[in-house]
């Protein structure tokens, strides 16, 4: 069977869509922050398991260690969602939901780390993007808990091809990065050929109902 290839057509219906579902996104976390949060052009691509680290190295605006959470959510189109947060955002995070719940006496996120933290907001994130891009595919999405894959970790070890499943998938990348720089992430996910298969169709009958 031969590879699914996106058409023009259909890559720039995903990527309309993708925008739509980021601004969901974009607007909660903008919430949460009491920040304006600036969104990337979603960007779409091919990729197998050789060249995924460097493909993705290529699209970060951060080059440290970074915190990686995967979860995978599943429709009529399947696939894994992987969260990756540079080192200021678990901190900024964990500020913030304290202070969210300083107000209530029966809250105790004093002990709240760092994981915990950042699985809310990869859950937030990726609930907000995904649910919001498959809606319009008239699809509704169910994901499983954030798992925390490291902290700390080299971009080789989150995207090692141990971890990975499958030799191609389609890649699409999305950034949500606030203008002061206190919290940045992107937002991968991961679809293989099969679930391509599905994107395709399901992207056809948008476009034939546009």
């Amino acid at each position: 069977m031969s590879e699914p290839i996106l058409t023009e057509d259909q890559r720039d219906a995903l990527q309309e869509i993708a925008n739509i579902g980021m601004g969901q996104a974009g607007a909660r976390l903008a919430a949460l922050l009491g920040r304006f949060v600036h969104l990337s052009v979603p960007r779409i691509r091919m990729v197998d398991t050789d060249t995924l680290p460097s493909a993705v190295r290529d699209m970060l605006d951060f080059t440290e260690p970074v915190t990686a959470l995967r979860q995978s959510f599943r429709c009529d189109i399947a696939g894994e969602a992987i969260s990756l947060f540079d080192s200021r955002s678990a901190q900024h995070m964990k500020f913030v939901f304290r202070s969210e719940e300083a107000s209530d006496e029966e809250a105790s996120n004093e002990d709240m780390s760092d994981a915990e933290v950042l699985s809310d907001v990869a859950n937030l994130i990726a609930g907000a993007c995904l649910t919001g891009l498959f809606e319009q595919l008239e699809q509704l999405p169910t994901f499983t808990p954030p798992r925390l894959m490291g902290v700390q970790l080299d971009l080789e070890e989150v995207l090692h091809p141990s971890k990975l499943p499958w030799d191609r998938a389609l890649l699409l990348e999305v950034n949500l990065q606030t203008e002061d720089g206190v919290f940045g992430s992107h937002l991968l996910t991961l679809m293989t050929a099969k679930a391509v298969q599905s994107l395709v169709s399901a992207l056809d009958g948008f476009l034939a109902n546009l």
